[in-house]
């Protein structure tokens, strides 16, 4: 069976205001009508089913993704009673689908990415789940063939090529300087990491139980508790003792230095969306640059971006700042300065403003 795992534990603090504790950014229609786990969910149902997608959430948004997403079989939405990051997450979900079908393949998702081309993106997790059925002891990623020497993602660095549109990965890069970058854009051998997995799900958990020992061993009590009327009780007391660690650093990076990772390179229109500066992209422009989704006026002003609820907003004289504007409150930063808004998020702890968050 072909299992395909919505991760949507995520907390867009980048977003803010406008995404909250309550409702993640993942809840939200930020880019289109629909909200962006609805939009992951019609991109990848057509490759395993509605009654074999699996989401792992936070326990405060499960109700919320069940209405979002009826199609989906409620005991496939999962939530973590505290996030652990994302080894946790993809460990319990291949225990699960492993329960269903030993030989399950997995296609593994974040929940709030943004695809324009979506039969392209399909058809490389295609292409991967068909070439990891004959190679079961290999794991698999999805790298975008970059379009700009970008110095916020991590890369992936190919190597040779082992079946059609399929390269085995030599290493995981750390996020480059600028200059690497364009060394990594101009050999044409490196892709951005877009956090897209697939593996078979014994072979996941395999990997996790060799580099991830103490992960292993504290998740034992809720694989074999996965189906009985002690689940949650156990993932509930289980759960918030696990370590936090990502699962590129703890299998992936190790495994691609091994030999046992496949990268499949596709251009699908793909944007992870991580900040407001992010979505400036992704909104059409007018003659000066501006961008905006709501009312707005703007005079003598350059390359914005206006995101408004309900109030106008007026521009006059301002260039390269981005708006938000919400029932509570008004965000108004440099766009450069995006990808530092969760400290407001922190001042906001700080200052006991939680009602904000």
């Amino acid at each position: 069976m072909i299992f395909s795992v919505i991760m949507a534990g995520g907390k867009g603090t980048r977003f803010w205001p406008l995404s909250r504790e309550n409702r993640p950014k993942q809840l939200l229609s930020i880019v289109g009508e629909t909200t962006m786990i609805q939009s992951t969910y019609e991109r990848v149902k057509p490759l395993s089913g509605p009654e074999r997608v699996i989401v792992i959430t936070g326990s405060a948004h499960a109700d919320e993704i069940k209405k979002q997403l009826p199609e989906i079989p409620a005991e496939n939405i999962v939530a973590e009673p505290v996030g652990r990051n994302t080894a946790p997450c993809v460990a319990l979900a291949a225990m699960i689908a492993r329960k269903q079908d030993p030989d399950a393949v997995l296609g593994v998702y974040p929940a709030d990415h943004v695809i324009t081309n979506e039969e392209v993106f399909r058809n490389t997790a295609q292409t991967l789940i068909d070439v990891l059925k004959s190679n079961s002891k290999k794991l698999g990623t999805m790298g975008i063939v970059p379009s700009y020497p970008e110095t916020g993602f991590g890369y992936i660095h190919r190597g040779a090529k082992t079946a059609d549109d399929v390269y085995a990965a030599k290493e995981f890069c750390e996020k480059p300087d600028i200059g690497t970058a364009k060394r990594y854009m101009e050999s044409g051998e490196y892709y951005w990491n877009a956090g897209v997995f697939f593996w078979r799900a014994d072979t996941i958990l395999n990997e996790i139980e060799t580099n991830l020992p103490e992960l292993w061993k504290k998740m034992k009590p809720i694989d074999n508790a996965i189906g009985s009327p002690d689940f949650a009780d156990v993932m509930n007391e289980t759960y918030p003792n696990l370590p936090s660690i990502s699962i590129d650093y703890g299998v992936m990076e190790k495994a691609g230095v091994s030999g046992n990772v496949l990268v499949a390179p596709a251009n699908p229109g793909w944007s992870d969306v991580g900040s407001w500066r992010s979505l400036y992209d992704l909104v059409p422009a007018d003659d000066s640059g501006n961008r905006q989704r709501g009312k707005v006026i703007a005079v003598n002003s350059h390359g914005t971006l206006v995101y408004n609820e309900k109030r106008l907003v007026a521009l006059v004289g301002v260039d390269d700042i981005i708006v938000v504007e919400t029932d509570d409150a008004i965000l108004v930063l440099n766009k450069n300065q995006a990808q530092n808004v969760r400290e407001v998020t922190e001042k906001l702890k700080e200052q006991g403003l939680t009602g904000y968050l």
